[in-house]
């Protein structure tokens, strides 16, 4: 199931006009404001109640009530087809972007696992370590396993876990190759993995190559609208890593060629603004 705060949509928005540079200047700057006083008050949120010894349902509750508001304060609209699990899975995703983290908010208290140069980013860095993100150093063998033997963990401990198997962002709609390291863990454990699609409306939201943050963002935020479509497969099980990783690539491969599609046609077909 879907989130019952969140404003979703089931079918996708009209396209739309971004304005003039000036507008989209100012745009850009209170939004970029928005999204550092919500990281900010989130993290903050996050980490007292850390501190304090709560548990991850109460870690969880910050980052609910920041993706709602980021949604709300930065233009992002979603549109959703399908559930997600309202129990523990490992739900995996395609990725794009820094915002992905954003659109999937899982009835079920998940816990995150990403590339570990991003724990020492500010204010994103420190949220990811107040809701005890799972942190992995790629190049590393040892650090590999060592995400597997806690992602195990978590799973044993009712957290659903989110993974980006790409490894890194990518501009798409083409996917890059997913590395086996979780699906040989979910083949041999017995996990059930959720498979999401994700594409946004405007490709230059993708945030890939040499891109410095800032002027990404200020970028990105400029739009009148962050349009993003989202597919939630179902359920899926296993018992080989090999055909179950190429299973579920093969089905986010073709939504996200899909809904890319699906953007496109309303932009040859003249939709109005």
């Amino acid at each position: 199931m879907t989130h019952r705060s969140f404003d979703f949509l089931t079918t996708l928005p009209s396209t739309f006009d971004d304005g003039h540079a000036l507008r989209k200047f100012w745009r850009s700057s209170r939004r970029f404001f928005a999204f550092i006083i919500l990281s900010l008050a989130a993290t903050v949120s996050a980490l007292a109640r850390k501190l304090s010894g709560a548990n991850h349902a109460s870690l969880y509750r910050p980052y609910m009530w920041y993706c709602r508001n980021i949604h709300r304060f930065t233009g992002i609209r979603v549109t959703v087809e399908g559930e997600l699990p309202d129990h523990a899975s490992v739900l995996v995703a395609n990725h794009r972007t820094y915002i992905d983290a954003v659109m999937v908010p899982s009835p079920h208290p998940l816990v995150f696992v990403a590339k570990a140069e991003v724990k020492r980013w500010p204010i994103i860095g420190w949220g990811g370590n107040a809701i005890r993100t799972i942190w992995v150093k790629r190049s590393s063998a040892e650090s590999r396993k060592a995400t597997r033997v806690e992602v195990r963990k978590r799973i044993e401990d009712d957290l659903s876990i989110i993974i980006f198997p790409e490894g890194t962002t990518h501009r798409g709609p083409d996917l890059l190759e997913y590395k086996m390291g979780m699906f040989k863990m979910c083949a041999d454990g017995g996990f059930p993995i959720c498979p999401i699609a994700m594409e946004y409306r405007h490709q230059d939201v993708s945030w890939v190559s040499d891109s410095k943050f800032i002027p990404h963002a200020f970028k990105v935020f400029g739009h009148r609208y962050i349009d993003v479509a989202v597919r939630f497969g179902e359920v899926q099980y296993g018992d080989d890593p090999v055909e179950l990783r190429q299973r579920l690539r093969d089905w986010t491969a073709k939504n996200c060629l899909e809904m890319r599609a699906n953007f496109d046609a309303q932009v040859q077909g003249g939709q109005g603004h």
